[in-house]
């Protein structure tokens, strides 16, 4: 009996003990990892302003996310981005190198990526910053240059969310001029990519079969839509719920993959909106529609 109990004495130690030290790693690990979100727009060279928005992680000084720019404009695109942040010398540098999805026709995207380089003076408390970038295409070639001007995201959306409550508050604003006014419902167009009558989202694949998923995200009010995958009818005259529904799809080769999301009606509470998801791989990309009756909006799988 003594020697089963000394016996089990170290065992339960061992497991204490790597018990213990997963926390700690684990703890460490979350400490390490700090997530960041910007708003704000890139200053062309010829003066032009477009909305952008970066997202990314800095775990340990190494910094990974995305970028959107042209957020709600016609040329919305996302594109990932990898760099590095150093404390002592308060360097953020980072550089998209991959196109996610773009708004842009295929035929006219040039591929022109951000590539920045500028102090960031203690990044975790830093509200705000602005620097040169350089424009670079994937071959290490220039084109455009310019400035980025960006905000903390969360600032942004608080004060969004002031001048939205001033608003409808107001008795010297008609309510007519409220009901089309939300600051709250611009500050959504900016931040989430939507995809409206007679607009194609570009999507860059590098999976064969995908799965496509379809919800409501908000408050249910019967919105119906027909899904087409390529011409070919998926779901006809289908009531969106909360309940995601999804579609396994195999892409055809050699050829774009469009699938079409058509409004049968606006439920009761205008527009019809639908949550879409496509999981490619290990990526899920999001984005939304938003259409009146009969209008059509579309994503086009493109498999690199």
């Amino acid at each position: 009996m003594v020697s089963i109990k000394i016996a089990k004495k170290p065992m339960t130690r061992s497991i204490l003990l790597l018990l213990l030290i997963s926390f700690v790693t684990l703890s460490k690990a979350q400490a390490q990892e700090e997530t960041y979100e910007y708003l704000g727009v890139i200053k062309l060279n010829d003066s032009a302003f477009i909305p952008y928005k970066l997202a990314f992680e800095n775990r340990a000084g190494v910094i990974t996310g995305y970028s959107l720019s042209d957020l709600g404009g016609k040329h919305e695109t996302k594109s990932n981005l990898i760099g590095s942040y150093d404390e002592k010398t308060d360097l953020l540098t980072f550089n998209e190198y991959d196109i996610v999805y773009t708004k842009s026709p295929i035929e006219e995207l040039d591929m022109c990526l951000v590539h920045f380089k500028g102090k960031v003076r203690k990044l975790r408390k830093s509200k705000a910053f602005s620097g040169d970038f350089k424009g670079k295409y994937p071959d290490g070639t220039s084109c455009l240059n310019g400035m980025i001007i960006v905000s903390n995201a969360q600032k942004v959306e608080e004060r969004v969310a002031k001048i939205d409550k001033k608003v409808q508050k107001s008795k010297r604003v008609s309510q007519e001029i409220k009901d089309k006014f939300s600051a709250k419902r611009t500050l959504d167009t900016l931040t989430m990519t939507t995809v409206r009558n007679g607009e194609n989202l570009n999507i860059f694949t590098k999976s064969e079969t995908l799965t496509l998923t379809i919800y409501d995200s908000g408050k249910v009010d019967d919105d119906r839509i027909q899904l087409m995958v390529n011409e070919t009818v998926i779901l006809e005259d289908y009531s969106i719920v909360k309940e995601p529904k999804e579609i396994p799809i195999t892409l055809l080769r050699n050829t774009p993959n469009v699938i079409t999301v058509k409004a049968l009606d606006e439920g009761t509470s205008a527009p019809n909106t639908v949550k879409v998801e496509i999981q490619d791989g290990e990526r899920l990309i999001t984005t939304r529609t938003s259409l009146k009756t009969g209008e059509v909006a579309k994503l086009t799988l493109v498999q690199q």
